[in-house]
């Protein structure tokens, strides 16, 4: 490739060069008949001054023209040539000659006189204009009028011509090949420099010079060990990028799997405090909605991060401690670890999240952004809270039931000492007024008694049987269970929703069902136009269900906010009659479950207690 090049390069260089050398020709060629056109116009101009000169000094003498006085004349003029007097008719009245360029008088013959003489009309004095020239026969001739129907003529020959035209036409190609030659001289310099500089390239390879390769072999073969060199070179790099290219994949890969399985949620914000891009667990804790795709209804997100450009205090707009933080770290560059923030959640929930929060730095070391990463912890904090209930309760256990043996002691001996008061009662009517005090007695023990029992049973451990139970026929043996008092009072009992079959202790959850139903039937008031108890079954949504939820709706005349975190507390109660056991009770069996027990709403117009169960096999005992 690179010499069909050189041989294209020297076949145009040779092309310019026979245009250049045709030009020059040409250019010489014509430069030779303008020297020659202006060398004779320069001649007739000095023959016709000459004529002139030689007509003012002839005409003052009108008879006295001879051959001697033209022979002085012209020797005195210093003339080279012939001069001769003419009639107007043309006949030759004196010629003389000098020098060698002379010209025969026959041929001297004037084309003037002649026209004069025709017209017979007197020649005009000489001068300029009317002196005439011509070129004949290699001769110059000038013609003047002279007083007296005469007319001068000078002739001369044209021996004195211009180089001929061989000697310009060679002389400049002599200077054409000269310089053609030395253009061509570098020109093969110039082309042959990237070959010289391949072959000192040549010698520095590995391949060794050798006396019988020629220099051009030697290339050649240096050039084919080069290419096959770098052939290989090529593969091993083509190699390593492909292995480079693959870790990448490999890489991007890796981080893609494990922004999708990443349990936390992920959420980036830029330095003017757009959140830019969020995991689909952040997306779901904090309720966005947008671009969001949809099922049965609710707001789908695909797993990994998807590009978001909204302001963060709108998109943490639920959490008012993580707006604070987030403007902190993109203010001061402040990094947050293990912070605790709780996010309101639309159904009225409290979310407990964990999170660590970081600045984002660029080269110049200025804030570009901050990254969030956040866990839910809510089961975390619930199962500490359950646990602190737990041992509270079993701390309070252990303290009140040596009193309440005792206290139980003495309501035994009590209650033995009035039944004997009874059996010494008689029929009098004194002794009737007796009996009256001794059952009021008798009741009262009774009651005390039931109630030492319940806080017995309350503060020792439950010990929990765990067999599968079906939540639905449970409540409606546990309605079936109050019954009496539901359908005494008028109140419509509605039962709806999936109850779920799951392990659990069903005697105990008895109990938890029967007091929420019995509480629920005494905080209806009887002149209250709407009586209705509502118990509806749901379980969590999607693959990781944890929980089944049952919810107990009344429309009583609710509980004031002040008592509101009081309803669990033991023998804490509004009513009239009643020990403040049941709701503590419930609790207790709720939270050895593995579950939780709380109120959900309440107003004037109802209360509504959100029972939470786990579907899986747990117990706190």
């Amino acid at each position: 490739m690179r010499l069909n090049a050189i041989e294209r390069k020297a076949r145009l260089v040779l092309f310019l060069f026979a245009l250049i050398l045709a030009i020059t020709i040409g250019i010489t060629l014509l430069l030779y008949a303008k020297d020659r056109r202006e060398l004779s116009e320069q001649n007739l101009r000095q023959l016709r001054l000459e004529a002139l000169t030689m007509a003012s000094l002839l005409s003052p003498s009108q008879a006295l023209i001879t051959e001697s006085s033209l022979a002085k004349i012209v020797e005195q003029r210093g003339f080279s040539g012939s001069v001769a007097v003419f009639e107007s008719n043309g006949q030759l009245i004196a010629s003389a000659s000098a020098g060698k360029r002379s010209v025969s008088p026959r041929l001297m013959s004037p084309k003037q006189a002649i026209a004069s003489g025709r017209n017979n009309s007197a020649p005009e004095p000489p001068s300029f204009s009317n002196t005439k020239t011509r070129t004949e026969a290699g001769s110059d001739f000038a013609e003047a009028p002279l007083s007296g129907q005469r007319v001068l003529v000078l002739a001369r020959t044209s021996d004195v011509s211009p180089p001929p035209a061989v000697f310009y036409v060679f002389g400049y190609q002599i200077i054409s090949i000269v310089a053609g030659l030395i253009f061509i001289l570098f020109l093969i310099r110039w082309l042959f420099r990237p070959y010289r500089r391949m072959v000192e390239a040549a010698r520095g390879s590995p391949v060794k010079a050798s006396s019988y390769k020629s220099e051009s072999e030697f290339v050649v073969e240096t050039f084919q060990a080069l290419v096959e060199k770098l052939q290989s070179k090529e593969k091993e790099l083509a190699g390593l990028h492909a292995l480079e290219r693959n870790r990448a994949d490999r890489s991007e890969r890796f981080s893609e799997r494990l922004i999708v399985n990443i349990p936390s949620g992920l959420v980036t914000i830029d330095s003017n405090g757009f959140v830019t891009s969020a995991n689909a667990q952040a997306i779901e804790v904090f309720s966005y909605k947008e671009k969001a795709s949809h099922q049965n209804g609710n707001p789908i997100w695909e797993p990994g991060m998807h590009a978001l450009s909204i302001e963060y205090e709108s998109f943490f707009k639920s959490a008012p401690r993580l707006r604070e933080m987030v403007a902190a770290c993109l203010k001061d560059g402040i990094a947050l670890r293990r912070e605790e923030v709780d996010v309101l959640l639309p159904d009225g929930r409290t979310r407990h999240l964990g999170l660590s929060l970081s600045p984002m730095f660029d080269d110049g070391h200025r804030i570009e952004g901050a990254l969030c990463l956040m866990t839910d912890i809510t089961e975390v904090i619930e199962l500490r809270e359950r646990m602190k209930l737990q041992e509270n309760l079993a701390n309070l256990g252990e303290m009140a039931a040596g009193l309440a043996h005792e206290f139980k002691n003495s309501l035994a001996t009590i209650h033995g000492y009035a039944q004997l008061l009874e059996s010494q009662m008689g029929d009098t009517p004194a002794k009737r007024g007796r009996q009256d005090t001794v059952d009021g007695m008798l009741n009262e023990v009774r009651l005390l008694a039931r109630l030492v029992t319940d806080f017995l049973n309350f503060a020792r451990p439950q010990r929990i049987n765990l067999a599968p139970v079906d939540l639905g026929s449970l409540v409606r043996e546990s309605a079936a269970e109050v019954a009496p008092l539901i359908e005494g009072a008028k109140i419509e009992l509605r039962i709806s929703g999936d109850f779920p079959t799951l392990p659990a202790d069903e005697t105990l959850l008895s109990r938890v069902f029967v007091n929420l139903l019995r509480n629920a039937a005494e905080a209806i008031d009887p002149g209250s136009d709407s009586k209705i108890i509502e118990v509806s079954g749901s379980t969590d949504s999607g693959e990781g269900a944890r929980y089944a939820h049952i919810r107990v709706r009344d429309t009583g005349t609710g509980i004031s906010r002040e008592d509101l975190h009081k309803v669990f507390i033991p023998f804490y109660t509004t009513k009239s009659r009643g020990y403040g056991i049941g709701l503590a009770i419930v609790q207790k069996i709720l939270i050895a479950h593995g579950g939780d027990v709380a109120v959900e709403s309440s107003d004037p117009t109802g209360t509504q207690f959100h029972c939470r169960l786990s579907l899986q096999p747990t117990s706190m005992e």
